[in-house]
């Protein structure tokens, strides 16, 4: 299911309000037939997050609260339908590391409770893939990986970070993430490391 939507939801994180609303529709499409459709449900409480941080970069603290808690809810009532859905835990990190990425404020108590429990989620992902995490798509990895490097740099665990920076160049060895990864490792002392999901066509520049 995040095939077809992750493309327009990180587009639309980054700004593109177009490709957001084509997300948004999608998944209330799915959601008017069944309000309890786990997948749909994540990315759609992430694309009200989306538009929450762009409410507050508008200076519309009201509408901005308001998005963020109905986007929070969203994503966490779909871990509650499906707690085991790997998908969700995807979706949910995937977003939530990625507007981290995006402004965090280190004195902010639940930002740091959110992102840490979206790391939780990914380690978990990472942990239930290992076995056959070399048959996944050099996409798949990458980005999992770069995640969790990403994530753990934000809340400054870079020995966490460092080692999945490792992880990155040897399991995407001769690839653009390899390359990524190798030239975060040569930045000392590690700072955080910032990263657009390979693939989805959308850049922060």
């Amino acid at each position: 299911f995040d095939t077809l939507v992750r493309d327009d939801f990180f587009a639309g994180m980054l700004g593109d309000a177009a490709r957001l609303e084509r997300g948004m529709k999608f998944t209330e499409a799915i959601l008017a037939k069944n309000p309890k459709h786990a997948d749909a449900l994540v990315w759609h409480g992430g694309g009200l997050l989306a538009r929450a941080a762009q409410a507050y970069a508008k200076g519309d603290t009201s509408t901005g609260d308001s998005l963020w808690n109905r986007g929070l809810k969203e994503m966490n009532d779909a871990a509650r339908f499906e707690p085991d859905n790997m998908r969700v835990k995807i979706g949910r990190s995937a977003t939530l590391i990625g507007l981290a990425q995006s402004g965090w404020d280190a004195s902010d108590a639940e930002g740091r409770a959110l992102l840490l429990s979206a790391l939780n989620d990914y380690e978990k992902v990472y942990q239930w893939q290992k076995p056959f995490f070399h048959k996944l798509s050099m996409h798949s990895r990458g980005e999992l990986l770069f995640g969790l490097a990403s994530g753990w740099s934000i809340l400054g665990e870079r020995e966490k970070a460092l080692k999945y920076l490792r992880l990155i160049a040897e399991e995407c060895k001769g690839t653009k993430y390899e390359r990524e990864a190798q030239r975060w490792l040569g930045i000392k002392p590690l700072p955080v490391v910032q990263h657009d999901c390979t693939g989805c066509h959308i850049s922060r520049s």
